[in-house]
């Protein structure tokens, strides 16, 4: 239940049923002197309600906080107990009352009571920084700091705090006015900080300015001025927060450049913290992939990368697919094995015996002490060692020979008791046995097999190393793959003779590593509902935006200062809003302290 009262002017009043008639007597005493929202109704009655009301507010703070300053001041330096001061106390009074009798009809006649407490006041905000600027850009011009953005927007902010007026000063007047001068400085700076930001954004980074203390020159042993190289970097002294400039060691290498543009070709995508090797930008789309409502572009690119590796790793292999589940390896093994069926004819062939006899020897000699026991003691080896010494087998002998090498040495890699040395020295021996199954093939006979013996070598690399493929996901893993054909190829791999698409995707993923790991934190950590995912909406389509490739390109060379339109103004157009930004930056944020 609840207690209603009628109040002239305001209406029917409810109070909860718990107050007793003397609380509710009081509450209706603390309403005395609060605007009653009315309806504004004649056109200019609209204009004085809306923003346009405010923006000439705000033109008229100014003079107001100027004679509240003056008269102040005034009776500050008057002599005690002189006639001066006592009519300085007079004329502050009148002033004051002036200013308090203007915020009360613009409260109650122009807003008619609308705005809400501590409601921010978009129009008179505005009108103060229009009030302000030209105070404001001569005090900049006066110190000399139409160079500095920083500290001009700081000193931006100190005029418009100072100017804003002391509504109910009472004795708390000089705490006010340094918490509004104070305010506005930190503010201001932010703003000229965040308008330098923007022309630099829009139009690439001048040169350096010549900063000095109070005045222009040259710059002081704190400022270090910005080179012509793409990797300068500034740090401010004192008070400013420094000039921006490219990140120091923000650019790819040689190598991570061509990787990007071979990787690109293939369908590979970026971000652009991957794009332009921006250490601060990696910070922030980590923060951006860890969070529910912006990751959604990263686990795009992230897919879509999974399914370029994946497909580069399944073509090495003899298959077209976009994922290596079980069934797909399943496959290649089979399309592998069915060219190798067909080579092994009866037909019998010549076998150069001491070159076989010397490569066995040599291969010995190279795994000797490595292996659990005598290579040449391997059954394999010795059947090796018969043909060789007979000088002649035919193409199923040869291919019997070459599957029992390659299962043993298979089995010798991936077997917990397995020898690993072992199978590496099996699977040397194993191309020995190929090349003469190659030999007395036609042409497209052995192009073919070279082809599903290369598809062979891949398979074995991807299938022998431990984590490149999981064959439940169907997912390669890019650094596990680099590190396999870092191992089994050096030369192909490391130094780059090898350029097929499955070394290019690995060294892709190598140069550029995912940002945050499939760990599941950031997933846990967010509880979902419906509002989440509503609210999720917005920042996902900005943070895509963010992603997308005109952005990618834009941050690009940006990154190298050229600016995303640098062309887009004369010269003299864009100095003069480098100068002018700082100063809007710092008045606008200063004007967020309202009077």
């Amino acid at each position: 239940m609840v207690q209603k009262v009628t109040v002239p002017d305001i209406g029917v009043v409810e109070f909860p049923d718990s107050m007793s008639p003397q609380e509710i007597v009081k509450a209706l005493q603390s309403m005395q002197g609060v605007p009653v929202p009315r309806q504004p109704k004649t056109v200019t009655e609209k204009v004085l309600a809306s923003p346009v009301g405010g923006v000439i507010r705000g033109l008229r703070d100014i003079p107001d906080a100027g004679a509240q300053l003056l008269t102040r001041g005034l009776e500050a330096v008057a002599p005690a107990g002189s006639s001066m001061e006592k009519f300085m106390q007079e004329e502050r009074k009148r002033v004051e009352d002036i200013n308090r009798e203007a915020e009360r009809a613009y409260q109650q006649d122009w807003r008619m009571g609308q705005m809400k407490p501590n409601e921010f006041d978009v129009g008179r905000a505005v009108g103060g920084a229009l009030a302000t600027a030209i105070p404001a850009t001569t005090a900049v011009k006066a110190l000399g700091l139409t160079t500095a953005p920083v500290r001009a927007g700081a000193v931006s902010g100190v005029v418009g705090g100072g100017l804003q007026p002391v509504l109910e000063p009472q004795d708390s007047f000089a705490a006010q006015k340094a918490t509004q001068v104070g305010l506005g400085g930190a503010f201001g700076a932010g703003g000229g900080y965040l308008g330098d930001k923007i022309t630099n954004l829009l139009f690439g980074r001048g040169t350096a300015p010549a900063v000095g203390g109070a005045g222009a020159g040259a710059p002081s042993s704190a400022q270090a001025t910005v080179s012509a190289t793409p990797t300068a970097q500034v740090t401010g002294g004192g008070i400013n927060l420094g000039a921006v400039a490219p990140e120091s060691g923000a650019a790819l290498t040689a190598a991570q450049k061509a990787i990007l543009e071979r990787g690109k070709a293939m369908g590979f995508k970026t971000t652009p913290a991957q794009e332009t090797g921006s250490r601060s930008l990696l910070q922030m789309e980590a923060r951006m992939e860890s969070s529910p409502f912006t990751s959604a572009p990263f686990n795009t690119i992230k897919t879509e990368n999974q399914k370029v590796l994946n497909r580069a790793t399944a073509q090495a292999i003899g298959v077209n697919s976009d994922e290596l589940s079980n069934p797909v390896l399943a496959q290649a093994q089979r399309q592998i094995s069915d060219v190798y069926k067909k080579v092994a004819t009866p037909d019998v062939r010549k076998v150069d015996g001491m070159t076989f006899m010397n490569n066995i020897d040599l291969i010995d000699n190279a795994f000797e002490g490595l292996t659990t026991q005598p290579l040449k003691t391997n059954i394999l080896v010795k059947q090796l060692q018969d043909l060789a010494l007979k000088g002649e087998a035919s193409g199923v002998q040869l291919q019997n020979l070459s599957s029992k090498i390659g299962k043993r040495a298979k089995n010798e890699m991936t077997t917990a008791m397995g020898d690993r040395e072992l199978g590496s020295a099996l699977f040397q021996l194993k191309e020995m046995v190929d090349d003469a199954l190659s030999a007395g093939l036609s042409k497209a006979e052995q192009e073919a097999f070279a082809t599903a013996r290369n598809n062979y070598r891949n398979l074995m690399t991807i299938r022998t190393a431990s984590g490149v493929v999981n064959p439940s996901s169907g997912n390669v893993s890019g650094l596990n793959l680099a590190s396999a054909l870092t191992r089994k190829d050096p030369q192909g791999f490391v130094f780059g003779s090898n350029q097929t698409p499955m070394y290019e995707a690995a060294r892709f993923a190598q140069a550029f590593r995912p940002i945050v790991g499939d760990s599941g934190t950031a997933t846990r950590s967010m509880e979902y509902s419906p509002l989440n995912m509503l609210l999720s909406m917005p920042t996902n389509l900005a943070a895509r935006a963010y992603t997308s490739a005109p952005a990618t390109s834009a941050l690009a060379r940006t990154a190298g200062g050229t600016g995303l339109m640098p062309n887009a103004l004369e010269q003299t157009q864009v100095e003069a809003l480098r100068k002018a930004l700082p100063i809007t930056g710092g008045l606008g944020l200063g004007g967020l302290l309202g009077p």
